[in-house]
């Protein structure tokens, strides 16, 4: 079984828009919609961690890397990943006419960390500093 764990970083969307409080920002307002600016992976139980961003990547080239290895893995470990990472990541495939990965299984550390501990916060900073 090959199991990848995986980070992604994004860029916000932009937009323009009157004030700072309470805004409801219509989609003529976006100039651009957010997209990813990076990716980290690593296989478990080795030592080499893979990195591709913007700054190193065509984002094209960027985002075919971490298709290529979702495709071939088996399991995907990440945190908050089946709600934030995996979703923004779809949406790139889709825009760079790629087809899905191969199906792979996910572990969200996030649910696991939500469903076993009662943590006084749930975020990775404070789960990681109490581990």
């Amino acid at each position: 079984m090959k199991m990848l764990h995986l980070d992604i970083e994004t860029f916000p969307h932009l937009g323009y828009h009157w004030g700072l409080f309470k805004q409801n920002i219509a989609l003529n307002q976006i100039v651009q919609t957010g997209k990813t600016a990076s990716w980290a992976a690593k296989w478990h139980g080795k030592k080499k961690v893979m990195y591709a961003g913007l700054d190193t990547h065509s984002e094209g080239d960027m985002i075919a890397e971490i298709w290529d290895l979702l495709d071939e893995t088996d399991v995907v470990c990440h945190y908050n990943g089946t709600r934030f990472d995996m979703p923004t990541l779809n949406k790139e495939f889709l825009k760079f006419d790629m087809p899905p990965p191969s199906p792979y299984q996910q572990i969200d550390l996030l649910q696991t960390a939500k469903k076993q501990f009662r943590l006084a916060s749930n975020k990775l900073d404070f789960v990681s500093k109490y581990l």
